[in-house]
């Protein structure tokens, strides 16, 4: 995995290339080992400051904690690599997935989901679809918005 160069002009570009490196990586760590471990990247101005590994917490205390990392450091944005399941809008069928979640304190609001596909006993994911921010809800969504 080779990392983007961080453009301190151009940060919301640098954040999508950023997105996009790790979608890919995290999409081969997962068709690798069949899971994927929780993890934040977290990002100021100058590029990334800390990468931080999930174990063991609530979801709403890992909100809490990541608001107080950015703010206290002045973050920029977050990248969060986790597993979840979705709902299918027209039925109650669920499905489980990959995803890599972007968000910045300029608006940048955007997920990679990889939907995972069973053959046999073998892990698949399907291609993965961008979803951009208007149409992304959920704990760690718009989260600049409460700093």
């Amino acid at each position: 995995m080779q990392a983007p160069e961080w453009d301190r002009k151009d940060r919301a570009g640098s954040l999508e290339k950023w997105i996009e490196m790790l979608n890919a990586e995290a999409r081969r760590q997962f068709l690798e080992a069949g899971t994927h471990v929780e993890i934040f990247f977290l990002f100021n101005d100058e590029g990334i400051m800390e990468v931080v590994p999930i174990v063991g917490m609530e979801k709403d205390e890992i909100v809490d904690e990541l608001k107080k990392m950015l703010s206290e450091r002045d973050g920029y944005a977050f990248i969060h690599i986790s597993e979840g399941t979705m709902r299918h809008m027209d039925t109650a069928d669920k499905a489980d997935m990959l995803f890599v979640h972007a968000e910045s304190r300029e608006g940048v609001s955007m997920a990679w989901c990889s939907t995972v596909a069973m053959r046999g006993e073998e892990k698949l994911l399907l291609d993965p679809v961008r979803i951009d921010g208007d149409k992304l809800a959920g704990r760690f969504a718009h989260i600049f918005e409460d700093l």
